[in-house]
């Protein structure tokens, strides 16, 4: 059928609109059918009069209109049928009886709407928009219902890999609240302190602090309380089950403001171990120091370049000037021989400091002869790189010292 001119139309857009049209009048079913499809260029209605098989097929609709009146099974019969499978499809009234009890039942039933069969051809496209927009806020709050899932799913899966780096990460990480006690701590507290999370929840922070820490941990974390988003690091020591002291450094920031978090996020690193290496450390540097100056032999510590960047009190006398003379002069050598055991020689011509530090290894009875300030002097040394070091640096112990004029026989 063709609609009158003049009525409205509404817009057709790319998303189709499957709709099942149920009446027990095959004539009234096409016609139905027929103005509805013309009313929206969106709708593809599909007719039946038998509606029994309507709940078989809910799958292949977006929508559902029904007349009320309908011998075997009428519109309320047929909606309940419907709502047994799902609640969640659109079901249209469709009836040429405005019956208050009906209309109440269906309601009750979870009708989508109830509409009466009034008017001529326009009744079509008022039906028509109203199945749009029915079936548009229907697929908008499941596309919204959709994200929703897809983002709680994201945030859940996010929140599974933080708790999994959390728990599996040898750094301590805790939350405190304001006044500094503990609200959460992942589980490698136990490895560091002997407590286990359960134990210090709750806890204040600061009963498990130095007393000789205390005061400069408490002085932090008040820095932190003033400073939203700031993050301050701290070093203290951390009492632990055991009864001794662990020695922690520790970066907090103020999440306070975030209301994902609410508190103070730590991370906390257990520093004792290297700060026993570096205690070691330096008193091997200050006992090689201390050996350095008292060694009763010429000593001299010369870089890449050949300059001597050190030389100790027994290098002074020997070459018989200031400290600060020699520091940072570099020697010129006139010839340098490098012998081996039998007294060959192994190495002629080279700087001294440039062949021990490109081989590597120590170098004995090397003899060379040097231009200092205070004169010229014949030298045998030996020398060794220094390892480890970020310069190349070369260790020279003087054997024997004679002015170059004097010839082989004399030495110091």
């Amino acid at each position: 059928m063709s609609l009158e001119p003049g009525l409205p139309i509404v817009d057709e857009t790319t998303s189709e609109i499957s709709v099942v049209y149920v009446d027990d009048y095959r004539e009234l079913c096409e016609l139905t059918a027929e103005g509805l499809e013309q009313a929206n260029g969106r709708l593809t209605v599909e007719t039946t009069t038998e509606p029994s098989v309507v709940a078989d097929r809910l799958e292949e609709f977006d929508c559902i209109v029904a007349d009320y009146d309908m011998p075997e099974t009428d519109g309320i019969e047929l909606l309940r049928r419907v709502r047994t499978v799902s609640e969640e499809i659109p079901f249209i009234l469709y009836t040429g009886k405005g019956d208050e009890d009906v209309a109440s039942e269906a309601i009750s039933l979870g009708v989508t709407d109830y509409l009466a069969k009034r008017g001529g051809p326009e009744r079509f496209v008022r039906l028509a928009h109203r199945i749009e927009n029915i079936v548009d806020a229907r697929r908008a709050s499941a596309e919204a219902a959709a994200t929703r899932t897809k983002a709680r799913t994201a945030v859940e899966r996010e929140q599974r890999r933080l708790r999994a780096l959390l728990e599996h990460s040898p750094t301590v990480t805790c939350v405190l609240d304001e006044s500094g006690r503990f609200r959460y701590l992942s589980p490698a507290i136990e490895d560091v302190t002997g407590f286990t999370p359960q134990e210090l929840q709750g806890e204040p922070i600061f009963d498990y602090v130095h007393d000789e820490d205390r005061e400069r941990a408490e002085r932090a974390f008040s820095r932190l309380l003033d400073a939203a988003g700031e993050t301050y690091a701290v070093e203290f020591r951390f009492g632990t089950r055991d009864g001794g002291w662990r020695h922690t450094e520790l970066r907090g920031t103020n999440h306070l403001d975030d209301p994902a978090v609410e508190g103070i996020v730590i991370n906390a690193r257990d520093v004792t171990e290297q700060k026993r290496i570096d205690r070691r450390l330096r008193r091997e540097r200050e006992l090689i120091e201390r050996l350095f100056e008292v060694t009763p032999t010429p000593l001299l510590l010369m870089d890449g370049d050949g300059r001597i960047r050190r030389l100790n009190d027994r290098a002074t006398e020997v070459f018989d000037t200031e400290r600060s003379t020699l520091q940072g002069h570099a020697p010129e050598e006139s010839s340098v021989s490098f012998r081996g055991e039998n007294g060959e020689t192994i190495v002629d011509g080279e700087d001294l400091w440039e062949v021990v530090s490109h081989a590597k290894r120590a170098v004995h009875g090397a003899e060379c002869e040097v231009s200092l300030p205070s004169g010229d002097y014949r030298l045998e040394v030996s020398a060794a790189p220094l390892p480890e070091t970020d310069e190349r640096f070369v260790v020279v112990a003087v054997e024997t010292v004679q002015p170059a004029e004097a010839g082989a026989d004399g030495n110091t």
